[in-house]
């Protein structure tokens, strides 16, 4: 045989898997252990980073609740003490903003207009109750619920009628639709009752009317000195996505106003925007730490688990080199091996570290955070892991010279 017809020793990927295979079922039971390693690691990646993340979700909206995302816009004052009004277009503008998930207006009520149980009630016994004119969009805008009755609609809206703050109800003697009380010198019926709003200072305390009942009937019969005309925005109440009231803020003088900014007041309801965005900061950082660490875990016991594999087959080893195989058919088996050992536990893990996730939050009380990212990325970092863990014991192997593999078997 001529040297032209030798050719060298290849090696199939479909020949490394069947030996890769073979090799890890060949001891069973450390298989399962060496794979329950890496499934520890990666059911750690997924629970960890999934309870964390429900963590972080519940954590969160707890915060938003607390009025981290509601901000209010409001007409500023010039040099001279002067109220500067808010053009029209104010609420349309705002609205546009990205980030804004509702918005709404408190219009101006001429400032004599006061509210009273009954027409026999004397004028200066206010009682501190506030009138202010609203829109169909106010409840979405402050996160306010009504505790019964409804809120103003198209139709009611035109309409002699009001919805009392929950402090207002109860300051009017008012349980029940269809009761009566004295506003701007005529008779209007209750619609509805607000539930608390601690967010939105003085709504609780307010006495509401139909944007255009007041504009178009309540407007004409009085007169006010502060300035304001019919349809003047006292106020615009913005409510924005999670975690972006921080960067609409520095927009909305500019998007009320365009002609006066600095003259428009920009203010939020809590101080709690900061504390979110640090909090979402930390818990995603501590997931990440906490993750990584459990994911290092189990590389190392795929690497130990290899290792001891080299030790034990030394003979085979040996064999093989001495038959004639390359040296890097005999590195690709174990790093095959720790591939396979890395899938195994990958499989494992996932499904686990899904069912301790949804297991936590059933338990607490709470929406399932599954971790998608985590879950799409645990194979690839576990054979990742199975790569780089099987890479030192391959070389390891490939370093036995044959004679002495198989004297020391």
């Amino acid at each position: 045989m001529s040297n032209s017809d030798l050719h060298p020793i290849r090696i199939r990927i479909r020949d490394l898997l069947d030996d890769a295979t073979a090799g890890t079922w060949a001891r069973p039971l450390r298989t399962v252990l060496s794979s329950i390693g890496i499934a520890i690691g990666i059911a750690a990646l997924v629970a960890i980073t999934g309870v964390a993340g429900s963590n972080k979700a519940q954590y969160l909206n707890e915060l938003d609740g607390m009025g981290a995302n509601l901000l209010t816009v409001e007409p500023g004052k010039d040099t001279d003490d002067k109220t500067v009004p808010l053009p029209d277009t104010a609420l349309e503008m705002i609205e546009r903003i990205a980030p804004v998930t509702n918005a709404a207006a408190v219009y101006a009520v001429p400032e004599t207009v006061r509210a009273y149980r009954t027409d026999r009630v004397p004028i200066n016994q206010t009682r501190g109750l506030l009138v202010q004119a609203a829109g169909p969009g106010l409840p979405a805008a402050i996160d306010a619920d009504l505790a019964w009755g409804q809120w103003f609609s198209n139709a009611s809206r035109i309409l002699p009628a009001v919805v009392l703050g929950s402090q207002a109800a109860t300051t009017l003697g008012i349980a029940y639709p269809g009761q009566r009380i004295w506003v701007a010198d005529q008779w209007h019926s209750v619609i509805g009752v607000l539930r608390p709003v601690v967010l939105a200072d003085g709504i609780d305390h307010a006495v509401f009317l139909g944007d255009d009942w007041t504009e178009d009937a309540i407007w004409p019969q009085f007169t006010d000195t502060t300035g304001a005309t019919p349809g003047s925005i006292a106020m615009i109440y913005v409510n924005t996505h999670p975690g972006t009231a921080a960067q609409v803020r520095p927009v909305l003088a500019g998007t009320a106003n365009p002609a006066a900014p600095q003259y428009v007041g920009v203010s939020q309801l809590s101080d709690y925007a900061d504390m979110r965005e640090l909090a979402d900061t930390s818990l995603s950082n501590l997931a990440t730490a906490l993750a990584a660490i459990a994911l290092l875990i189990g590389g190392v016991g795929i690497a130990n688990t290899m290792i001891v594999a080299v030790i034990e087959r030394r003979g085979e080893i040996g064999l093989r080199l001495a038959l004639g195989a390359r040296r890097t058919h005999i590195a690709a088996q174990f790093i095959f091996e720790a591939l396979t050992l890395a899938a195994i536990g990958a499989t494992i893990g996932i499904s686990t570290g899904i069912l301790v996730t949804i297991g936590y939050a059933a338990v607490n009380a709470q929406a399932a955070a599954l971790p998608i990212t985590a879950i799409v990325a645990a194979p690839a970092l576990a054979l990742t892991v199975g790569i780089v863990a099987g890479a030192y014991p391959a070389w390891r192997a490939t370093r036995l010279a044959p004679n002495e593999a198989l004297r020391t078997a």
